[in-house]
């Protein structure tokens, strides 16, 4: 889920603002408000990509004629009907019909394991569980965990680090069926570029503004598209016709361009009056709204 990946963010930024703290109990106060703050942050920005993902799919699968299209918005189940409207996946060349499924029941996995873990981070802020050192080499002074005034509590570091092994499993197995959800998906909505699309959805927390910037292309077949694209590239590299636009004898080509219904003209085309994608006037590049 993108908010463990927003989360990172603030950290990132907060780790270059100096603390000054002079004993455990300030050093635990300033950890709790920098956790806190990244909680919110990440908190706002997740709500942000939610709502956006939630009215591309709402849009998508209203037009697509798929019941219950505000299931877009609900966390965890939007991942289900993503795989629903995605249709057939392939898995390393097998057909895989419940892709949408299989990646839904590993994100809540994820989730409830890194809430845990969260839970685990605030439970071990205790100013007796760390104890002041003097950093040899540099001179500077911070705070670590005091293992032995642990005692009975032990069990929450033995458990932070069994969680991040199964964290990353089931990170890695996430990310993988992600990417066969998502590829299908884009492969559906935007034929000329999925991979990128898949990148930023999947590897990034930017699924909601990816599935919100295709919201209104049309489904098209990838495999149709691709189809296209060859006799596109062998009409355009054909010795005898002067190249693709062009007939014989360097004379007019009056054949209609191949990619009509993937929006857009070929490069060498001039642009349709109204919009790249010459239908209508709209634009197909998915991030015209951004």
């Amino acid at each position: 889920m993108e908010f463990f990946d927003w989360l990172n963010f603030p950290q990132i930024i907060l780790r270059y603002i100096p603390w000054t703290v002079s004993s455990a109990e300030e050093y635990v106060a300033a950890f709790r408000l920098n956790l806190i703050i990244c909680l919110g942050v990440a908190a706002g920005l997740y709500l942000v990509g939610q709502i956006m993902g939630g009215i591309g799919l709402y849009t998508i699968g209203k037009r697509a004629g798929h019941k219950n299209p505000w299931i877009g918005f609900v966390p965890f189940l939007n991942t289900w009907y993503a795989g629903k409207i995605a249709g057939e996946t392939n898995f390393f060349g097998q057909k895989m019909k419940r892709a949408g499924l299989y990646a839904t029941l590993i994100e809540v996995l994820y989730v409830a394991l890194e809430v845990f873990v969260l839970v685990l981070n605030f439970l071990r802020l205790n100013p007796a569980y760390f104890t002041e050192e003097i950093d040899p080499y540099y001179g500077f002074t911070g705070y670590t965990t005091r293992r032995e005034l642990m005692g009975a509590n032990q069990w929450m570091y033995d458990a932070m680090t069994y969680c991040d092994i199964a964290g990353y499993l089931l990170w890695f197995l996430m990310i993988i069926f992600f990417c066969v959800l998502y590829t299908s998906f884009f492969r559906k909505y935007y034929a000329r570029g999925p991979i990128l699309l898949t990148f930023l959805c999947v590897l990034l927390p930017f699924r909601g503004f990816t599935i919100f910037a295709v919201r209104n292309n049309a489904p098209v077949d990838y495999n149709e598209y691709l189809r296209k694209r060859a006799e596109e590239y062998a009409r355009r590299n054909a010795p005898y016709n002067g190249g693709y636009g062009a007939g014989q004898g360097n004379q007019p080509n009056n054949a209609p361009d191949p990619f009509s219904d993937f929006g857009g003209s070929a490069p060498s085309d001039p642009p349709p009056a109204g919009g790249s994608d010459g239908s209508d006037g709209q634009d197909d590049n998915p991030f015209s709204d951004f």
